[in-house]
């Protein structure tokens, strides 16, 4: 008998959806004014979501008493929602020194060959990892030997299409579909995703109309990895309509009888995992759990109860250049 890694006995409930009350924030910079887009909203209970373009979020479940707004180039800022229905938050402006992601020392290098892996791209659906808002995936990229190299690209393994699996089990997932998500670089330390690198990151659309079984992330600028590696990390931040704006959803539905009962909606894009390989390797974590700790993947989302796994990646693929 099959089990579900990410249901469990809080999906045979009665969901309601949302609650009637929805509190309506404005998340703004405090010096322009303008809409902060994409700040990290921790609902300190597990979950949290993204603010739209227009820096917007709803509330709809009236037990979240307080928040906590992030964002990289601001200041956080904690939010206690017990008495609001409406309201405006200013966010402070960071004062960040930024980093130049290339190398001035390696201009004059030049490319004497070009590394490509293909990604393990497969159609099994029971070696499958669903993703869902806050999720983020981390990928290890190794430098070999002590050539200079360059990160060009990475490629994602994906499923694209529909299957009898993931109809039957989220029958509402459509196909096909649009998926925002931003792509950042971490220190190696230990094998194990650290800091963020070069301050690196940029929000892409996954777009499944466009792409065959993979998904590829371009490095416009030259991405030079370090002696023991650096992690790509990839976080999901939401579904996105047919004109590219963030689609405002709650991460979860709540029973109205069983409020502490939260059933996490997964989104697309489903992705195919493989045992763990030796060119790259894969770590996971959830951005809203509390002292969330990088893991690797033990299960598929849809696992046998009885069977032994072993540690499993999500088989990317990559382009390298070589300097000299």
């Amino acid at each position: 008998m099959k089990s579900f890694l990410i249901f469990t006995l809080i999906a045979i409930l009665t969901i309601n959806g949302s609650f009637a009350q929805q509190r309506k924030i404005i998340i703004l910079d405090s010096i322009s004014s303008l809409p902060v887009k994409y700040a990290n909203i921790d609902f300190l209970n597990g979950f949290g979501i993204f603010s739209t373009e227009d820096g917007a979020l709803l509330i709809a479940d009236e037990n979240i008493k307080s928040i906590e707004i992030s964002h990289v180039s601001y200041e956080s800022k904690k939010i206690n929602l017990k008495k609001t229905t409406n309201l405006v938050v200013l966010l402070k402006p960071k004062i960040i020194q930024l980093h130049d992601v290339a190398i001035a020392a390696d201009t004059k290098l030049k490319v004497v060959r070009t590394l490509k892996t293909n990604p393990k791209s497969h159609q099994d659906y029971n070696m499958m990892y669903c993703s869902a808002i806050g999720l983020t995936f981390a990928f290890k990229i190794n430098s070999i030997d002590d050539k200079i190299k360059y990160l060009k690209s990475i490629e994602i393994p994906l499923f694209t299409k529909a299957n009898d699996a993931t109809n039957k089990i989220y029958p509402e997932k459509k196909y096909p579909y649009k998926t925002l998500i931003k792509v950042e670089l971490l220190e190696s330390v230990n094998d194990m995703p650290g800091e963020n690198l070069y301050d690196y990151s940029n929000y892409e659309v996954i777009n499944s109309e466009l792409i065959k079984d993979s998904y590829t992330s371009n490095f416009g600028k030259k991405i030079k990895i370090p002696e023991n590696g650096l992690f790509v990390a990839v976080t999901i931040i939401g579904k996105i309509d047919e004109n590219n704006f963030l689609i405002f959803e709650m991460p979860y539905d709540v029973n109205s009888k069983f409020p502490e009962a939260k059933l996490m909606k997964s989104i697309l894009p489903n992705i195919p995992i493989v045992e763990s390989q030796k060119e790259t390797s894969t770590c996971y974590r959830f951005n809203y759990i509390e002292d969330s700790k990088w893991k690797k993947i033990e299960k598929p989302s849809i696992y046998l109860k009885n069977k032994d796994y072993p540690i499993l990646d999500i088989g990317i693929g990559y382009k390298i250049d070589v300097m000299e």
